[in-house]
């Protein structure tokens, strides 16, 4: 039986842990040119040396569209630099470092919303490109792989979903269709990196369960290494959770995924505490507990979750002050620290 702290090889790569810091947007940080500045480097060196088997990078963008509200990116040979000073610090403390790639979308439903129904094949292959330009730029800074970003409204949950995809060209009509952009992108990221660097996919829900399960097993086929599970396009989903369930939806859904593939999963949102991830663990509900705001509470969750394993590092707030201002969180105002 497996437990939280345990190692686990994935493609010849050990992790040291179960545990992941999800990838989470430091909002109002600045980047210029889709270079991260010099305050939200640093904050990823900090966290090299917390115990952290696993740490997913927030969403880069593998376009310089888009940026000019400060996110970071990576579609410039020269980010990797930036990239290379965070990874020299993991690799000090063999915690496993990925970047997650994203095309940058507004959100399905919004006014300015990319519709993956309009786009040219040409278009498309563009943007094929441009995340495998991106990866290649990740491993030459010495990450150990990319996340791709296909959930949360973000291009490629939008691509390979039947609520958004109704193309009826080679990129949609039916399953095969919708994730055959994602099997170009798999593809031509093995084609040109070493074999122990690793592709991992963000997905996000679908309709219904079933349609989950069929999209997971679809991405596991074309050669995904690890599957990110997690909400989707639609805020809810109206999958029923048994009454003994002592999770969300996103996490239950991503425990059934696991059940029906063979890869390992990864499974996130409001799991909390490192006892509750080590349940998941160990009962073969997941391969890996993702945890974000425990992290932007406190870069010492881990830590301090090896003395206790019930310790909550965040409060809880009705609005996470993450999202305008890390310096108003309470439990960094708590801790005394001030980025």
């Amino acid at each position: 039986m497996a437990n939280i702290m345990e190692s686990i090889r994935i493609r010849n790569v050990e992790f040291k842990n179960r545990i992941v810091m999800a990838p989470m947007v430091r909002f109002g940080w600045p980047s210029s040119n889709g270079f991260m500045g010099e305050k939200l480097i640093n904050h990823y060196k900090e966290a090299a040396d917390k115990e952290v088997g696993f740490v997913i990078m927030q969403a880069l963008s593998v376009s310089e569209e888009r940026t000019g509200k400060g996110r970071a990116g990576v579609f410039l040979n020269s980010h990797a630099d930036y990239l290379g000073k965070i990874a020299g610090e993991y690799r000090k403390n063999e915690t496993r470092l990925f970047a997650q790639l994203a095309y940058p979308t507004t959100g399905y439903g919004t006014d300015d919303c990319i519709d993956v129904n309009r786009l040219s094949k040409e278009k498309l292959t563009y943007i094929r490109d441009l995340f495998i330009k991106s990866a290649k730029i990740c491993e030459k800074a010495g990450l150990n792989g990319i996340e791709l970003h296909g959930a949360h409204r973000f291009f490629l949950n939008m691509i390979t979903s039947p609520i958004s995809n109704s193309r009826d060209d080679k990129y949609g009509c039916d399953l095969n269709g919708r994730i055959t952009l994602v099997k170009e992108i798999v593809e031509g990221i093995k084609s040109c990196v070493k074999d122990n660097f690793i592709v991992c996919y963000r997905m996000g829900w679908n309709k219904d369960l079933d349609t989950d399960i069929s999209t997971a097993k679809a991405l596991q086929s074309v050669g995904v290494d690890i599957l990110h599970s997690s909400s989707g396009i639609k805020d809810e989903n109206e999958i029923k959770i048994p009454e003994d369930f002592q999770y969300n939806d996103v996490v239950y859904i991503g425990t059934q995924i696991k059940k029906k593939l063979n890869i390992p999963v990864i499974v996130v949102n409001d799991i909390r505490t490192i006892c509750r991830g080590n349940y998941l663990v160990e009962n073969n509900l997941c391969d890996f507990a993702a945890y974000g705001k425990p992290f932007l509470a406190d870069l010492n969750f881990v830590k301090k979750s090896l003395e206790n394993r019930n310790y909550e590092a965040c409060f809880k707030c009705k609005e996470c002050k993450w999202f305008v201002d890390g310096n108003k969180c309470p439990s960094q105002i708590k801790l005394g620290r001030k980025f």
